[in-house]
């Protein structure tokens, strides 16, 4: 049994724009998988908001044809295995201050492969930030009293802080800073999921704020050990 340490209930985009601002990034994982166009478009990317508030943004993802079309509207982009640290040393990139892996972690099958092919992107003293989404999250008890599981398909594990704590330790790096986000409001989707989906959201936002390790997704901010 570990107890769970303070941490703070944060909104996701703001809090990573305030850790890459002003920052050289590398983005791994940044391609969003057949949503990048219309995200662009509404301004509401992920990597589109780091790429604003950092100094400079390169992004790296396993997806040869998103990383085209993300240099087609205009972003520093390259095509490398995330989780093979000769594929990334052999992209010659100058390491980077903040090294990013935003919903990244949960999707890959050797994960710790990718800790230690953050290294080669990593400068001295870097910090890498992963989001991931939260193994104790409410929404999950919720789901399992319904006899459902919420998780996208493309999904091979769940973490916690306490797994995220080990798993860093193993590979080299050292668990920082914790924070807990909500997942944001769903836009589109079938109309009546849709509702109820924020009517919980909002009506379980003052046990969020008083409990954040109930909240849906995890930030952690590590560095070299």
């Amino acid at each position: 049994m570990h107890r769970i340490p303070p941490a703070r209930l944060v909104d996701r985009i703001d809090e990573l724009r305030r850790l890459v601002r002003g920052r050289s990034v590398i983005d791994l994982g940044f391609v969003d998988e057949g949503q990048m166009g219309a995200k662009s478009g509404r301004g509401i990317w992920l990597h589109q908001a780091v790429a604003a508030a950092a100094r400079s943004c390169i992004g790296i993802d396993a997806d040869a044809e998103g990383v085209e079309h993300a240099r087609a509207l205009g972003f520093d982009a390259y095509a490398a295995d995330v989780e093979d640290p000769a594929a990334l040393a052999s992209l010659g990139l100058e390491p980077a201050e903040v090294v990013l892996g935003g919903e990244l972690i949960e999707h890959l099958d050797k994960p710790g492969s990718f800790l230690e092919a953050v290294k080669e992107v990593s400068a001295p003293g870097g910090l890498l930030v992963l989001t991931t989404p939260n193994a104790h999250a409410l929404t999950n008890t919720l789901g399992a009293l319904a006899g459902r599981e919420l998780v996208n398909p493309d999904h091979v594990s769940w973490l916690s802080w306490r797994t995220l704590h080990t798993l860093l330790g193993r590979h080299g790096w050292r668990l920082d800073d914790l924070a807990y986000y909500r997942f944001p409001r769903v836009e589109s989707g079938p109309r009546l999921p849709r509702i109820l989906f924020n009517t919980y959201q909002t009506a379980a936002a003052p046990l969020f704020r008083l409990r954040p390790a109930l909240a849906d997704g995890i930030l952690v901010l590590a560095r070299r050990s």
